[in-house]
Formats: C-alpha cells, structure tokens, sequence
C-alpha cells in the first residue's frame, strides 16, 4: 500500500485531541441531591457503568473518525509501493494514417481506433488530463481535461502523414519535459504497419516513467492494389512526338488476382488508358506513348480503380514542355564518343562542341551545362569564361586530360577557387564510397545494392580542396580523396572528375553512373521539368532565380490553401521544401513577387503506407526493451475495464464512507445518553421524598 500524499498522515497527532477530552472528563462529577440515599446508592451502581461504557464507544468512534478522515486525504492506493500508479496524465496516440482506413462494414479501423479511446476517457475521473497525439499532431505538449479531450477526438481525420513509433516516443519526451516527474499512461491505437510506425524501431529508447499500453487493429486478410511510381523516360518533354511514361503498379497484403485499367489525364482530359491483369504478381510496369500539346506546365495524373484503399490509386506529375536542353562540349579534339552517345539516346538534348583555341563566351549562356573534355592546360580565355559562367550560375563539368605543366595549372584553378591537382597517380585504386544522399544520386537507388559495381580508375590526380571550395564528394577512393566531386563556387557548381575521359584512365564512361549524372547535371541547371514529390518528404526542390530574386519569400498555394514552405539559397537558386508543407495530395503553385515563372509541382500520398506488411508483438517488444509493453484487446477491456489496468482502488473513498458511519454512531450514542439522563432524573413511582 502506499499514499498520494503522504505528509497529510502527520494530521495523525490529532488522534491525542479526543483521548485528552475523555481523560479530563472522567475527572468530573455531578452531586444530585436525592432524600433517599439507599435508592440514590442503586441508581448511581446501575448508572456508572453504563457511563463508562458509553463513554469508551465515544471515544474509539472519535478516533475511527479522525483516523478514516486523515487516510481519506492521504489517498492511499493498492497495486504497488512505487509510484507508478500515481499517474496523472493519460497519453492517447492514434494512428490516422491512411492504412488505418481500412475495415469491414462501415466502420473503418480509424473509427474503431477513436471509439476506443473515447471509452477510455469517459472511463477517467474528472482530474485526470490528457494528452491527445496523432500523425498530424506531434508536437501537442499541453494536456488537457476530460471535456476537452473528448471535442478534440472529433478532429482526428485520416492524413497524408505518417508517424513511427521512434517519433511518438519522441514527442511524449518533449511533453514530459514540460511537466513535473510523475508516471504518465501511454496508449497506442495503431495498425503495427511496418514500413511506418514500426520503421526504426531497432535502436529506440523509450521515455521513462510511463507505462505502456499497445491497442493494435487489423483488417483481415486485406490486398492492396497501387500506383507506386511514374516517370518520363526523357528529361525533357517534347511537344512534336509521343513522350514515353513509364508506370509501376504494385500488389501489397494478402495476394489475389486482380484486374483494372489504367488511366492518364492531363488537364482532366483523357489521354492514354491501359489495362492491368495482375494475376498473383507483385509488380506490373507499363509504358504508355503520352502526347503533350501546348507549352508550359501539365498536370498529369496517372489513375487506377482499387478498393478498399484508395489514396494511393491516382499518381500525379507536375510536367514541363521546353526546347531542348543545350550542353556545350568544350574540347581541343572531337567530341568523345561516350559524351556523343549519352546525349545522343535522347532527343531532348542538343551537343554544341567548342575548340579551347575558339571559345565563344558571350553565348555560354544558352547552355544547361558546360563539359570541359580532357583539359590540359587552362587558357587565360578559358579561365575567365569558366568564371563568369559560375558568376552566372551555370554548371561546369570539368574531366582532367594529361597535365604536362601541374603547377601553372593548379594557378589558373585558383581564379575558380581553392583547388589543387597533385601530380598523376597511375596506381590501380577502386572508388568504394558513393554518397547516396547527394541530389545526383539519391534518386538512382530505391536501396544500394550491395553488390554495386562502382568506378575503377587506373590513373588518377588527387585533389585537395580547402573549406571555403565547398566540396562534396559524391564518389571517393579508399584515401578519402574524391572520384567525383561537387564545387559550390560563386553561383554556380564545378563538377571535377579526378581522371581523364578515356579506357585508359577509368571505367566511369562505362558505368551505371555516367549517363544518369550527365543528364542531372544538365536539367539542374534550369530547374526540372517534372516534380513528383512524397508529402511528408524533405527532399527539396530547386528553383533557379537571379539576382535579388533570393530574397523573396516563395508561396506554395492552390485554392483554398497559401503557406510559406520552408526554403534557403543554393548556389544559383532557392531550394523549397514543400513536401513537408502541405498535408493533402494534389497540385500546388509555388510562385513569389520577383518570379515571371509560377512553378507547378505535384504531391503525391506516401506510398510507405500502401504496404500492407505488420509488425509483431515480439518485434515491438524487442525494439522497446526494456520497457514492458501492456497489450489490450476486446476481451481485455470488457473483462477488466479500462480502469483496472491503469489506475489504483480509490480507497480513499472507503475512508469517507467510515468517517461518515462514525459520525452517525456518534450521534445515535448521544442522542441514547440524553434519554436515559432524562429517565434517570425522575422520580419513580412510592418513593418517599
């Protein structure tokens, strides 16, 4: 057993009160005089006794009073001599993700989830708070009454946003922060959907002080059928011919055939249909001939019909119809065939090829991106066109030819920034770090594989860059120094390549990487033309900008919605990050006061949560340990109610209950001692006075 308040048991001294009452009357004596005194002998033999006998039940009725009262404020409780049942704040976290839409009949798991936690509240006592936490709502930090809670219930609608168990946790550490030390009761209404709530739960470290309550719902033997990702295969649109859309479609949960027809809208016109026969099969990848008119911006949506999820049915893309990108190759020979045939596989680029002794720097402008083939030494004219193209904003790529004079052209670099070539290296030496994480990577991967085949050089230039180059390595060798590297400089990127483009330097031309990072480099420059992005995601978008044009703030709105999304300068432009901006799939604008372009970009609902895949009980409690999770169900509740494993018998209650039975005793025993002074005072029949 144990108390609430423990220091109101001091209250305990008064228990002497009553004894001393007692004491101090036995001390006391009344003379009644009475002719009589034979007769006046009896009465006061029969009379004493009775006193004294009354007089004893007084006083432990005194005492069990005062002890009862003083326990009652106290509140004692059964259940542990601890303080974990001195819970005051209950935490309610209800998955509203739209995985939780499923269910049979009418009522989804979303409402079932709700249902349940309304039952827990009204089952609370009127002091208990509440903290009230869903996928939208994560930084709540305040707890609040019954009333409150029960209103605020009402508000939680299935989002686009999901949350993991790592970050619920997170957020009920924050909130504790916010309130004195006691046990909280945390209980979790949620589906265990592995790709989301249980992503990264191997390393998680739950809040102290609280004990754990896991409600899981799950819809039986439920299939999903999804869009999971589209995209062009040029990266730049074309307007006079069919431009091809690659789509993947995807089976998730219990596996069924299923059939259904693809769809693709632009500007809410049919354009292209296809139809899907998944069979038993998990993928499904179509390409459909999409034609495009008109130029500027497109909102395309890719649609399928599937029950009973339906968020992740339409994929949409936000698509740009341009001229084609220029790239300027600029070399003091022919252009090398591996640059030719990587640009060459799609029409939407145009070579222009440059000689070092001719540079035409007044039309660099035109180009997206500015090759440097196998350059051995750095003109004067070639050093002053380089640099006002990164004033600029352009980028440069930049592939080392045999240096004969390192030192001369480590001098002219320095016009650019703060690099240095050291001499050439004709070890063998095997690039084996790719910084997946860099925008012209991160998107060549769903997961590295771990097979990977990365770049070999056969000769090389280590290269030393200082702080204020801003290096990135994007591929580095054993040593640490970069393959592929990034320069931030000016308001532009140079891109250098620490071997020449040939077979006898490396094999990068041959690589998985080559083309891929050719053309990111190229459409970078300005701005994509197409955006697709996750909500929830931090992958940001760069838009190109000039001058002052940084300093305005950019808007992301469509009707009925404006926001100011989160954004910071990037060389050259602004990189927004919407995806973490809005709550609901569709188009958005993002445009500013400066800007003549409004820029269109799509979101799309995350597709984590088309994953029909559950977590265990063993995997959530491996990941919690050593925190003891409390696992309810139906038949739990129903049996033990939702009181009985969260809070304490109030047996402070049962001490007002005796406290009050004390007082009617009391009252019953003085009212009997006042009749029979009464009857003893008179005088009884054939005495004699």
């Amino acid at each position: 057993m144990g108390f609430l308040f423990p220091l109101f048991l001091l209250a305990a001294v008064a228990l002497v009160i009553p004894v001393l009452i007692h004491l101090f009357n036995l001390r006391r004596y009344k003379r009644v005089l009475f002719p009589d005194t034979h007769f006046l002998r009896n009465i006061q033999l029969s009379t004493k006794r009775q006193s004294q006998l009354r007089d004893r039940r007084l006083l432990a009725l005194r005492l069990l009073f005062l002890a009862a009262l003083i326990l009652a404020f106290a509140q004692p409780y059964m259940g542990g001599a601890d303080k974990e049942a001195r819970a005051t704040v209950t935490v309610i976290y209800i998955d509203n993700s739209y995985s939780m839409t499923l269910g049979e009949g009418q009522e989804k798991l979303l409402q079932q989830a709700r249902n349940k936690a309304r039952q827990l509240i009204q089952a609370a006592g009127n002091e208990r708070r509440f903290l009230l936490l869903s996928n939208d709502k994560l930084a709540a930090t305040r707890p609040m009454l019954r009333n409150e809670a029960l209103q605020a219930l009402d508000g939680i609608v299935p989002v686009s946003k999901n949350a993991s168990l790592k970050q619920v946790a997170g957020s009920i550490s924050a909130a504790q922060g916010n309130e004195s030390n006691e046990r909280w009761d945390v209980y979790l209404f949620t589906d265990l959907q592995r790709s989301t709530f249980a992503a990264g739960g191997d390393k998680l470290s739950w809040p102290a002080h609280t004990r754990l309550y896991l409600y899981p719902f799950q819809a039986a033997k439920a299939s999903n059928l999804y869009i999971d990702t589209a995209y062009f295969l040029s990266p730049s649109l074309d307007t006079r011919q069919p431009n091809a859309l690659v789509v993947n479609v995807k089976q998730s949960g219990a596996p069924r055939e299923q059939r259904s027809n693809l769809q693709v809208t632009v500007g809410n016109q049919v354009r292209a249909v296809s139809a899907i026969d998944m069979g038993k099969d998990t993928l499904h990848t179509d390409t459909l001939a999409l034609q495009l008119n008109g130029a500027g911006w497109q909102d395309i949506a890719i649609a399928l019909q599937d029950h009973p999820l339906s968020f992740d049915d339409t994929f949409r893309i936000a698509a740009r119809t341009a001229p084609n990108l220029s790239v300027l190759v600029v070399t003091g020979d022919v252009i090398n065939p591996y640059l030719q045939a990587a640009f060459k596989t799609n029409e939407g680029f145009r070579v222009v090829a440059e000689q070092t002794q001719a540079l035409k720097k007044d039309e660099w402008k035109q180009y997206s991106l500015i090759v440097l083939q196998n350059c051995n030494t750095i003109t004067p004219a070639l050093r002053d066109a380089v640099k006002e193209a990164l004033e600029r904003g352009q980028n440069i790529l930049m592939f080392p030819g045999r240096i004969t004079d390192i030192n001369g052209f480590n001098q002219s670099l320095k016009a650019w920034g703060d690099i240095t070539f050291g001499p050439l290296d004709t070890a063998r030496q095997q690039v084996v770090t790719l910084q997946q994480a860099h925008p012209l990577l991160q998107d060549l991967f769903e997961k590295v594989p771990d097979n990977v085949q990365l770049p070999l050089a056969l000769s090389r230039y280590p290269v030393e860059a200082s702080v204020v180059a801003n290096q990135q390595a994007l591929m580095s060798f054993r040593d640490g120094r970069p393959f592929l590297a990034q320069y931030s400089l000016q308001q532009g990127k140079l891109y250098l390549c620490a071997t020449a483009l040939d077979d006898r330097s490396s094999n990068f031309a041959l690589s998985y990487f080559f083309v891929p990072v050719l053309y990111k480099m190229a459409v970078q420059h300005g701005g994509n033309n197409t955006y697709a992005v996750a909500v929830g995601s931090n992958r940001p978008l760069w838009l190109p900008v000039s001058g002052n044009d940084q300093r305005k703030v950019w808007h992301l709105r469509r009707a009925g919605f404006d926001a100011i999304p989160a954004q910071r300068p990037a060389g050259a432009g602004v990189e927004v990050f919407a995806g973490n901006t809005a709550k609901d799939a569709g188009f958005y604008t993002l445009s500013n006061e400066a800007s003549a372009d409004t820029v269109l970009i799509a979101l799309n609902a995350n597709r984590a949560e088309s994953l029909l895949d559950y977590a265990g009980k063993s995997d959530i409690e491996q990941a919690l340990k050593p925190a003891e999770v409390h696992w309810l169900n139906d038949r739990i509740v129903a049996q033990q109610g939702w009181n009985s494993a969260r809070t304490p018998f109030p047996l402070w209650k049962i001490g007002v209950v005796i406290a009050l039975l004390c007082l009617v005793l009391e009252t019953v025993l003085m009212f009997r001692k006042g009749r029979t002074k009464a009857t003893a005072g008179e005088v009884p029949a054939g005495a004699t006075v």
